[in-house]
């Protein structure tokens, strides 16, 4: 039987077997692959322009920060331009914060908002480059609040926010579990 035969054969419905050379596949298999791949690609890019998590970022820098944010339950945070100060003998990026509707602690925050009062007020907050552990960098604000209401519930901790998104829009964000998306983020 010759190979057309077995081609035409093939192309009928008959389940005789054709021989390809090594190293080639069918239209079919490469059409499957093709389609598999450009699948996976726009689901990884979707993913990448998308997603719901913010992700520390190492290229947005304290003069890219200054602004109004709007974050979960009303809370409010509007950060004023950072100067470079020297606090305890090293050099920072130092600049005014006030807030509205602030969790006096933003672990109290829950589902349905800020535990008891919400905090009013101001402070300053600091640019900080930081490394975890694992040697990987990311940036962060430092917040220290200096008056507000009310006073008796006024924070006395500093809270950390972590940097996500980019230059011409950051996000603001507190990170729990790096493996879960962060439930409090400050948009801009």
């Amino acid at each position: 039987m010759s190979t057309e035969t077995m081609a035409s054969m093939t192309t009928h419905g008959s389940a005789v077997p054709t021989r390809r050379p090594s190293g080639t596949v069918s239209h079919k298999t490469a059409a499957v692959a093709a389609c598999a791949l450009v699948t996976l690609s726009s689901c990884t890019v979707l993913d990448d322009a998308s997603g719901p998590c913010p992700r520390s970022s190492t290229t947005v820098r304290a003069r890219d920060l200054n602004g109004d944010y709007q974050g979960p339950h009303g809370m409010r945070l509007t950060l004023g331009h950072a100067s470079t100060r020297y606090p305890e003998g090293r050099t920072a990026q130092v600049g005014s914060v006030r807030v509205k509707n602030w969790a006096i602690s933003l672990e109290e925050l829950g589902e349905n908002g800020p535990a008891g009062k919400e905090f009013q007020g101001e402070g300053t907050w600091e640019f900080r480059k930081e490394e975890t552990t694992g040697g990987e960098e990311f940036r962060q604000i430092k917040l220290d609040f200096l008056s507000g209401t009310p006073e008796q519930r006024m924070p006395t901790e500093p809270q950390y926010l972590e940097i996500g998104g980019t230059r011409n829009k950051p996000d603001l964000f507190v990170e729990t579990d790096p493996d879960t998306c962060p439930s409090i983020v400050f948009h801009r």
